[in-house]
């Protein structure tokens, strides 16, 4: 039986599995790829990325335990009296003396990847108003999705000009494999919330992401440590070279593999290879008869779930069933389900604390409930959309009876230790607003953190941390390896 890890989150791109590194960021190009490699880019990366300890039950590093003493939450409790005063308010959009009214702007057609982007994602957005709602809504009116857009995959851009324009929405909620119109929302000072996997929403005040900008080419500890809990030294690495985001991906495995490596049980680089063709039409049978010939036990990639499947297979005939695969592909349990045989053993790493993983949050039993009395199905980027709307509600909660777009944006640029109810690593909203540099660690999180689940017989089961505890953390930036430590994050708004 083969054994293989996916590195899979809240993201198909560079987020991933070079994200890992919290208080740093790359030179990185942030230009949006083509519509010819948005699936690679999109595939690049997926790893965790990286966390601060405001609000962790586990010790906190010096640095973490500022952030903690200074961190501004908004619980619920703490404006329940000012939630129900209805109070007139003209002149802005989208609101009425009933509604609240938002837009999404999605991929549905288009999609290179075979996804359900759009679906999954507007399904959370619904699944976490009908909860707020049956509770009677905010300032006594319903929240309401009442546009659905489809950008078509290449039309990010049109589609957020047209909601601006034709629009009465008074916030934009994205999930998009092009985020070409983040400069539109932005400079029209259009409270957006989304998908959290492109660089473009780094440096935009009115840009929220579902986590916070992370650095997208740095050495972090995830790979090497995953080796070393596996016993295995030998790793192999693959990325596309039609697209720049893939092969950054691609260089920055290599470099964590460099740094933390030798330390994290021994392993090395075995093989690399950055210059795949998308789709790998023509197989990949040349790349995977070398890593046999060096001994490559684990496989790093920054490519597509397809490509990911062609490379498994081609494992298999050529005999290399014990050698484990980390791969970039969505925390997607019909997926597994499917291909049981070929990702038993699997390890995919979410962005957010796993369904499999219970914790003490009202946001996670609210997820359960409220995405049964819809009867929709659970993936990751439900669970994205929901935790988008948690922070929309967070501001409009924080912003008053008198709310507006730009008092729901102060409101969540003041939070310093956000963490949806403790699903997330806590985010410092008014620290993080830039994507983070090796020169700049003041832009980015306080810890690396890891949350995975390890399929097993088609099915995921919790894999890191214990029980309550489901995130595995070190200190950023981290100079020299060392293990991890498990955490919990305390409920925040």
């Amino acid at each position: 039986m083969r054994r293989q890890i996916r590195l899979g989150a809240t993201a198909l791109v560079l987020v991933g599995l070079v994200a890992g590194c919290g208080n740093a960021k790359d030179s990185a190009p942030t230009t949006v790829p083509t519509v010819a490699t948005v699936a690679a880019t999109t595939a690049a990366a997926t790893t965790a990325p990286p966390a601060v300890t405001d609000g962790s039950t586990a010790a906190a590093t010096d640095t973490a335990a500022t952030d903690a003493a200074v961190t501004t939450t908004l619980e619920p409790a703490t404006t329940e009296g000012l939630r129900n005063v209805n109070q007139p308010i003209s002149g802005v959009k989208g609101v009425s003396d009933t509604e609240i009214k938002v837009t999404s702007i999605a991929t549905k057609t288009g999609n290179p990847l075979g996804t359900n982007i759009a679906g999954a994602y507007t399904d959370g957005i619904k699944a976490y108003f009908a909860w707020r709602n049956d509770e009677g809504g905010i300032y006594g009116r319903k929240l309401v999705l009442a546009n659905e857009r489809d950008d078509q995959l290449a039309k990010n851009n049109e589609e957020a000009q047209a909601m601006i324009s034709q629009d009465d929405s008074f916030a934009a909620f994205v999930a998009t494999l092009l985020f070409s119109g983040a400069d539109t929302l932005d400079q029209n000072g259009i409270p957006t919330f989304g998908w959290g996997i492109h660089p473009e929403f780094g440096g935009k005040r009115n840009l929220f992401g579902h986590v916070a900008p992370t650095c997208f080419l740095c050495a972090v500890p995830n790979i090497p440590y995953i080796a070393e809990k596996l016993g295995l030294t030998k790793v192999g690495v693959l990325a596309y070279g039609v697209s720049e985001n893939s092969k950054l991906c691609g260089d920055a495995i290599k470099s964590s593999v460099e740094k933390f490596g030798p330390a994290a049980g021994g392993s090395e680089i075995a093989f690399f290879d950055v210059g795949l063709p998308f789709g790998l039409a023509a197989g990949i049978a040349p790349q995977v008869s070398e890593m046999k010939d060096k001994g490559v036990q684990l496989v790093a990639t920054c490519i597509d779930l397809n490509g990911m499947k062609v490379l498994g297979e081609e494992l298999h005939k050529q005999g290399m069933d014990d050698v484990v695969m980390i791969h970039p592909n969505t925390y997607n349990a019909d997926f597994v389900a499917a291909n049981a045989e070929i990702f038993e053993g699997d390890i995919v790493l979410p962005s957010f604390v796993p369904f499999e993983a219970k914790v003490d949050s009202e946001i996670q039993s609210k997820f359960f409930e409220y995405t049964d009395k819809l009867g929709v199905k659970r993936e990751e980027l439900t669970m994205v959309g929901f935790l988008n709307a948690n922070l929309f509600f967070t501001g409009l909660l924080g912003a008053g009876p008198q709310f507006d777009r730009a008092k729901v944006v102060d409101t969540l640029r003041s939070l310093t230790g956000y963490n949806a109810g403790g699903m997330i690593i806590p985010i410092d909203w008014n620290r993080q607003l830039n994507l983070p540099t090796p020169e700049t660690p003041q832009d980015g999180y306080s810890q690396t953190c890891i949350t995975g689940v390890q399929v097993k017989g088609g099915t995921f089961q919790q894999w890191t941390g214990s029980a309550g505890k489901p995130w595995e953390c070190w200190p950023n930036p981290l100079d020299a390896y060392a293990q991890p430590t498990e955490q919990a994050f305390a409920p925040s708004a």
